[in-house]
């Protein structure tokens, strides 16, 4: 099958707000080998929603909308959805006993408008909503599924999960198995080298490199008709990509760098204090997203002037004026400071140039210095990261976080590819 993805909103239109859901429509119907390759986005008026989805039902084998299925005036999806396709809109009674009983037990009022999310195109099948009011709805024109989801992210998810990915595995009649490895520590095109033709020897498997602030991501699918072979091969091109990239991967799926860094920092039964200046509390706004972490992390410190760095993590002057605050001592200062202050096991300290600004032609816009301090002693590595401001901080948190991992894993902080 080939699907046409249509986004509605003015606000993704006018580039106001991110288009979040075609990208986690378009993965998750690539893993379960169903490929978009038509994309749309149209705002909201009804004559070119309509314009758009007749377009896509020349070209596509199904149609996948978001957004639109709201109450406020500005919500015409379904009203233009039923235009297009020549059928009225009519009352779903058990859709509008949902979005009562929902009301009831939220203990609101709900106004009269969001009963008009019960109205839909005649012969539409409701997907029930478990976060919101606006069902999504199947649509069957001329044999092709025509797909509605609310354009709020949680609830298009909630609904993508249960209902649309099997929904289109069942009608792909493929079997299709998956696997992501998470690396850090090496660029693109240093594992496409050391990768080379290897996914040549798995028949009917594609790899994605998948690049972003945090490393890169190695995902492997592969699709045929019978299950048995496709498993075979999805098990081998696992074994045979992890023992190519080994020394890089940090997790699989998509767990994160600070997942892994929490459970080894649980199993040891350790705690963690980090001390930051570029990246500005980053690295322990990270791995305060984990539910639990209260287990491990004691404490962090934004240390961004130099008074602070000496009172707080007791960062000597003499290192300061000598070596700048940005350098190799005063980064592991920082980290041992911030052991040594917060009574904890391990301690870890980020010091570098952001930028834009800032640079100079010994430490160029980019350079970043980061320590970790563990029970055996201190260790710090210089980096150069390069894109923008926002880029070189989340480089420089991710790349502290592995190293964390690799301290707590015994494992050598300068991974090599080579062998």
């Amino acid at each position: 099958m080939q699907v046409e993805i249509i986004t509605i909103g003015n606000e993704v239109l006018s580039g106001r707000t991110l288009d979040t859901n075609f990208a986690f429509l378009a993965r998750a119907l690539e893993e379960v080998s169903v490929p978009v390759v038509w994309h749309t986005t149209v705002g909201d008026v009804g004559e070119r929603i309509g314009e758009a989805l007749r377009r896509a039902l020349t070209r596509a084998d199904g149609v996948v909308m978001t957004g639109g299925l709201g109450p406020t005036p500005d919500d015409i999806t379904r009203k233009a959805v039923a235009a297009a396709l020549g059928r009225r809109l009519q009352l779903d009674d058990d859709v509008l006993a949902r979005i009562r009983d929902r009301a009831k037990r939220s203990g609101r009022k709900l106004p009269a408008s969001v009963e008009s999310q019960a109205l839909l195109p005649r012969g539409a099948t409701a997907w029930p909503n478990p976060l919101g009011t606006a069902p999504g709805l199947l649509i069957t024109q001329d044999e092709k599924p025509v797909i509605l989801l609310p354009g709020v992210p949680q609830e298009m998810e909630a609904l993508a999960v249960e209902f649309v990915i099997p929904y289109f595995r069942e009608r792909s009649g493929l079997a299709v198995e998956s696997f992501t490895l998470r690396t850090a520590g090496a660029f693109e095109s240093q594992l496409h080298e050391r990768i080379g033709k290897l996914p040549q020897r798995w028949p009917g498997a594609a790899l994605a490199y998948l690049p972003s602030y945090f490393g890169v991501d190695l995902r492997v699918t592969v699709a045929g008709a019978d299950p048995a072979p496709v498993h075979e091969v999805a098990m081998r091109a696992h074994e045979q990509l992890e023992a190519r990239v080994r020394p890089v991967i940090y997790a699989e799926g998509a767990r994160t760098m600070e997942e892994v860094v929490g459970d080894l920092l649980v199993a040891r039964g350790w705690r963690i204090a980090v001390a930051e200046s570029c990246t500005g509390g980053l690295m322990a706004r990270r791995l305060t997203d984990i539910d639990g972490s209260s287990r491990y992390f004691e404490r962090g410190y934004v240390t961004y002037s130099n008074a602070s760095k000496v009172a707080l993590l007791g960062v000597r002057p003499v290192d300061l004026d000598g070596h700048g605050a940005v350098s190799a001592p005063v980064a592991e200062q920082m980290a041992r400071g911030a052991r040594e202050q917060a009574g904890v096991e391990v301690g870890a300290g980020i010091t570098g140039v952001a930028g834009p600004t800032g640079g100079s032609d010994e430490k160029p816009v980019g350079t970043v210095f980061i320590a970790v301090a563990a029970p055996d002693g201190a260790a710090v590595r210089t980096y150069r990261f390069m894109g923008t401001r926002r880029a070189i901080r989340e480089r420089a948190a991710q790349t502290a976080l592995d190293l964390v991992r690799r301290t707590l894993q015994g494992l050598p902080l300068d991974p090599a590819l080579d062998g």
